[in-house]
Parts: structure tokens; C-alpha cells; sequence
């Protein structure tokens, strides 16, 4: 099988996408070799790819709102299989389903004889969008080895310490959790932010000034992008992982937070409840099954993510309990290597199926 991933040209940024496209490229080069093509759709009018006629090509997504040199590439190769990896989608995003970008994506996803999504709900929400159920199939993120081992020790901490993983950009929902920190300064509590600050440098800008103008600046330390080494020692410097974002397909950052035995606060958006199955509640409200492992608060409601940070923060043996079980939960993950043999055997089934390439238009 002849394997082509096209890219976009930024495949080296720190980003969930980019990780997971290296992590099984690598895992497809153990079974031959895979021809990765790069491609800036503001620089090079359409993709040129050194494909033969019965290869599998695997888009990455943020390349499908650029209709016409998707479909030229298509009709290029019209015996290729093509695979669509649906890292993140406008179309699939209820604050973005009417953006220009998610009208482009509608139009282009007929030419793609699969789709591999990242979670249930990227799953289910393309079969919203039309496309058949039998041609989705999911492979979550994997996880590094090294987070399968034992867990640090957490308690006789007098400080909690809570950590987010996440670059600096307005879909995390990061001013909304600062916003809720302000709220805590009676508490004891320290907050770590790892995450690139140079993807969206005017947001950055001005995430820096609400910090340094809040009444907690002093608790709060801005890393920036560190290494694996260092961001597994953040996971098990914390006492808890808190992502506010207004929308994830999935969350590499939480299913790692959560195998370092770290209690989760998020948001109930998109695919961040699949990462948590039934150990999962609602604010307040008691978890279906047990403990949970995470509590889940509305986007952009900094009261509610403060009312949920006071309770955790004040209860060291509950933070305890939802780390055993947000531990617990991860054990169902795969590892990078099972996630790419997954691909692999996704790409090998339509590959060998014509049914897919006789509908695409």
C-alpha cells in the first residue's frame, strides 16, 4: 500500500493535529516508506503529489476549505483512494457551522472516499453533515508509554497547582478561565500555562495584559512551549487540569492529564465528554457511575468555572477521588502505536473497497 499524507505546511507546530499526524506517519513508516507532502495553499496554487494510480492519499483537514485544488487534485488521480484525517472542521463546530470555511467543507467532503475522525462526536457530526455512517471510522489520539507509568504522589501539598495545556488562541477559552481565577484570591492555588504563544500573537498579547492586570498575577506562570520531557514533569508537578475551551474535537492535553491521575475541570463542548465515558458530571450534579473523573461547566461562563475551581480547590480528597478515576478511565486509551496500526487498517480496508470511489464527485 502506497501511502501519500498531505499536509499543510505548518506540520511543525506544537499543535493536537500536527502531533498526531507525526505520531502516525511514523507508526505507517514501520510497515514502508510514506511520502509526506508539505503544502502552503497561499504560496503554491494546487498540490503536486508524485502518487501512483493506486495509492491512498490522507488529507489533512485544515487543507479541505480550499475547493478547487482539492478537487483538481482529486480529478488528478481519480484511482487513488482519498482519506479525509478530520482533525478539526468549521462545519462540525456549532459556533463556526456558518462561517464561509464550513460552507467550503460541505462541498468538498463528497471527495473523499473516507473519513477518519478523531472522536465520536467528530463522528456523529459528519453524518449530520451528510456524509454516510460505513465510510467514518474513528481513531483517537493515542498516548506516549511513558504516561502508563506509576503517578507521582500528591498529597500533604498545602498549595493545589493547577495546570492547562493549550496554545495561546481564543478557541481555548483562556480569558474565560482567568476571568474565574480572579474570582478565587482567597483561596491558596497556583496556575501553570503551557502552550505556544505564537500562533495568534495579538491574542497572546492580550491574554499577557489581562494577567498582569488581574488581582492574582503573581499565582499565575506562563511557560510557553516546552518540551515532552518537561510537560509530562508539569502533569505530575499539578494537582489538577482545567481546559475552558469553547470547542476540542477531541484533546490530546486531557486524555495525558488524565493519565497522569490529574482530576479534570473543562467544558461541555464538542468531543471533550467522549474522553471521559460515563465518569463524567455535569456541575454539581452527581457522575452517572461513581467518582468522576472530570466536571463539566458551559463555555464562556467564567462564574460556573470558578464555582466548580472553589470546590475542587477547598477538597483535596475529592481531587484525589476524580484523579483515580480519570487514571482509571485512561486505561481504555490506545497507545500512539495502537492508534497507527488502527489508521493502517483503516487505510488498507478502503483501499481495497471501490465502493467509496464510485460516489465521490
Amino acid at each position: 500500500m502506497h501511502v501519500t499524507v498531505l499536509v499543510p505546511d505548518v506540520h511543525d507546530r506544537p499543535t493536537g493535529g500536527t502531533i498526531y499526524n507525526r505520531r502516525v506517519i511514523a507508526g505507517l513508516e514501520r510497515h514502508g516508506p510514506v511520502e509526506v507532502a508539505g503544502w502552503c495553499p497561499e504560496e503554491e496554487p494546487s498540490p503536486s503529489l508524485d502518487a501512483p494510480g493506486d495509492a491512498v492519499v490522507l488529507v489533512d483537514s485544515l487543507l479541505v476549505r480550499h475547493e478547487t485544488p482539492i478537487r483538481t487534485l482529486r480529478s488528478a488521480h481519480p484511482t487513488a483512494t482519498f482519506v479525509l484525517l478530520a482533525h478539526y472542521l468549521h462545519c462540525i463546530d456549532p459556533s463556526e457551522t456558518d462561517a464561509p470555511a464550513a460552507t467550503t467543507e460541505r462541498a468538498v467532503l463528497p471527495c473523499f472516499d473516507g473519513v477518519i475522525a478523531t472522536s465520536p462526536y467528530a463522528r456523529q457530526a459528519l453524518v449530520g453533515e451528510g456524509v454516510p455512517e460505513a465510510r467514518i471510522d474513528v481513531a483517537p489520539p493515542g498516548l506516549d508509554e511513558s504516561y502508563r507509568a506509576p503517578t507521582s504522589d500528591r498529597s500533604g501539598r498545602d498549595v493545589p497547582r493547577l495546570l492547562t495545556v493549550a496554545n495561546l488562541q481564543p478557541g481555548k477559552g483562556l480569558r474565560t478561565l482567568v476571568a474565574a481565577l480572579s474570582m478565587l484570591s482567597e483561596l491558596p492555588w497556583r496556575w501553570t500555562l503551557v502552550g505556544d504563544d505564537t500562533l495568534a500573537q495579538n491574542f497572546a498579547a492580550s491574554l499577557y495584559e489581562q494577567v498582569r492586570a488581574s488581582p492574582v498575577d503573581d499565582r499565575i506562570t506562563m511557560l510557553g512551549r516546552v518540551s515532552p520531557t518537561d510537560l509530562r514533569a508539569q502533569y505530575d508537578r499539578a494537582d489538577a487540569f482545567v481546559l475552558p475551551s469553547r470547542f476540542e474535537t477531541c484533546s490530546m492535553a486531557t486524555r495525558e492529564a488524565m493519565a497522569r491521575g490529574l482530576p479534570v475541570v473543562a467544558t461541555n463542548v464538542g468531543g471533550l465528554p467522549d474522553n471521559f465515558g460515563d465518569a463524567v458530571a455535569v456541575g454539581d450534579a452527581p457522575a452517572p457511575d461513581g467518582s468522576p473523573a472530570a466536571r463539566l461547566v458551559p463555555p464562556d461562563d467564567p462564574d460556573a468555572l470558578a464555582r466548580l475551581l472553589r470546590t475542587l480547590l477547598a477538597d483535596s480528597a475529592l481531587r484525589k477521588e476524580m484523579g483515580t478515576a480519570a487514571r482509571e478511565r485512561s486505561r481504555t486509551f490506545p497507545t500512539w502505536t495502537e492508534t497507527a496500526e488502527h489508521v493502517r487498517s483503516i487505510l488498507q480496508k478502503l483501499a481495497a473497497s471501490p465502493t467509496g470511489r464510485e460516489g465521490t464527485s
